[in-house]
């Protein structure tokens, strides 16, 4: 459901299973999402309402108060979406075709909520004063004042590659030479005692296996899979 959500949309939600979390509950719903916004602070959504001149923090506290605490316990890892949350993901994949937008963000995410109208969220920040027209209207013009027309990919953590799609990204997993490279990077992390893999760990792995021809090429510039080795460690033996 998530593969074209922004990498602050991504944080948002995760940081929406941790609110549950707090509050003993073991599903997630619109209220949740909008605690996660707000906890991920400085991204469209927030800058939208903080330009309504929202109280975010009054918003925070009405919500939890209105949400009360739940009895689950040990609850961890993801939580089931309610119904009203997965309607809320529909609104917002809407919302950002109409946008015209390839991915769903933190913009799209907020006027969702305030759409599906019988969330708990959607009722405190109508309390507030905020309307859907004006909060897209203040989205599109922070989206409009950045560094690309379609996003602001200066809060970004991985640029243009954000929004590739998970069904371009599964064409890799179907090459047995992608998944030489990532057994030869499995080593490689395991050889340098690394808990996962890292990109220094595919750079061992492609340097490694001959038949790409990318070992020969950088051999000729001096770069060789002992060279990176030493350089990261000083140990030659990985």
């Amino acid at each position: 459901m998530h593969e074209r959500f922004s990498d602050r949309a991504r944080h948002a939600m995760a940081l929406a299973n941790l609110e549950a979390g707090k509050l003993r509950h073991d599903y997630l719903a619109p209220a949740h999402l909008m605690l996660g916004l707000i906890g991920e602070g400085e991204c469209v959504a927030t800058e939208a309402l903080r330009l309504m001149d929202v109280d975010l923090e009054g918003v925070r506290h009405e919500v939890r108060a209105q949400m009360g605490e739940g009895n689950a316990e040990g609850s961890m890892g993801r939580r089931a979406h309610s119904k009203a949350l997965k309607e809320v993901v529909t609104l917002a994949i809407s919302e950002a075709r109409k946008f015209g937008h390839r991915y769903i963000g933190t913009e799209h995410l907020v006027v969702a909520i305030l759409a599906h109208a019988e969330s708990i969220p959607a009722k405190v920040l109508s309390k507030q004063g905020v309307d859907i027209a004006t909060l897209r209207e203040k989205a599109l013009s922070l989206l409009q004042s950045s560094v690309d027309s379609t996003h602001d990919l200066a809060h970004s953590r991985h640029g243009d590659f954000e929004w590739v799609h998970q069904q371009e990204l599964a064409k890799a997993f179907r090459s047995p030479e992608f998944w030489h490279t990532m057994i030869l990077a499995v080593d490689s992390a395991n050889r340098l005692g690394a808990g996962e893999i890292k990109p220094q760990h595919l750079l061992l792995a492609l340097l490694r296996d001959p038949s790409n021809g990318i070992a020969d090429l950088l051999a000729d510039k001096g770069v060789t899979a002992d060279w990176v080795r030493q350089r990261l460690t000083g140990d030659g033996n990985s």
